[in-house]
Order: structure tokens, then sequence, then C-alpha cells
């Protein structure tokens, strides 16, 4: 491979049909219909059961570019679905420090408040993290 080029996530092979097979360990092949935001390419490295099978979004990260450190990656959010278990209603899947969660339409607002929250508690902080180093208020 070339490294002269970005690497990128391979677009999800299709059927003719729009579905992409996928081979499971106790269905066979299994055709799935993905929704079109599925960006996931369904080519499991070990065969998963057919209630294993998931549709995923494109992560997107909150990112941000410190001085310090130069970007990273804050937050992980994708739509998930698994549409063949029990669990088939689409989820807001978020990356935190107890894991990969799944959350519905109020969860995930409940997330984005207590991210504002927080935004406005660091820009606090940066604020007392300035004067302290002017010299006020030691």
């Amino acid at each position: 491979m070339s490294t002269d080029r970005p690497t990128v996530a391979p677009e999800p092979r299709r059927n003719a049909d729009g579905t992409t097979s996928v081979l499971t360990l106790d269905a066979g092949i299994v055709r799935v219909a993905c929704p079109a935001w599925c960006f996931v390419e369904h080519g499991y490295t070990v065969p998963p059961a057919k209630v294993q099978i998931t549709h995923r979004s494109e992560p997107v990260w909150a990112l941000a570019d410190t001085p310090e450190h130069g970007p990273t990656s804050l937050v992980e959010v994708s739509l998930v679905q698994w549409p063949y278990s029990d669990r088939d209603a689409v989820f807001l899947g978020v990356e935190t420090d107890d894991g990969f969660l799944e959350v519905g339409p109020t969860g995930a607002r409940r997330i984005a408040a207590a991210l504002r929250g927080q935004a406005v508690h660091i820009d606090t902080m940066a604020d007392q993290l300035e004067a302290l180093r002017a010299g006020e208020g030691q």
C-alpha cells in the first residue's frame, strides 16, 4: 500500500439489489437490506450469529486541537442497529469511559445537555486558569 495517500474505510459492498450478504454461524448466508445511513462493510472476520449483524453509521468524533497535545478525539457517536435481535430499534451509540452506550432520543438529548453544561464549566475554569496564570487570586 502506498504511504502517500490517506487510508479510508472501504465503501460497503452491495449486491445489485442494494442488499449485502453476510455469512452467519447459525443461519447461513443472510441477505441484509442496509439503511441509507449504514456505513459498515459487513465483512466480519469471524462469522457472527444472525442476531449480531450490526448496522452502524460512520462514527463522528468531537475533536479538540490543543496547543499542548494537538488534535485529540473526545467523544464518538454513531447510529447503530441490530436488525435481527430483540433490540431492532435504531440507537445512538456513544463511546464513554463506561463503554459503548446505546441510547434513544431522550438519552441522546440528555447526553447533549450534559456536554453543553460541561462546556460552560470548562469555559469558566479556563477563565479561572487565565486569572491564576496572570497572578490574580493567588
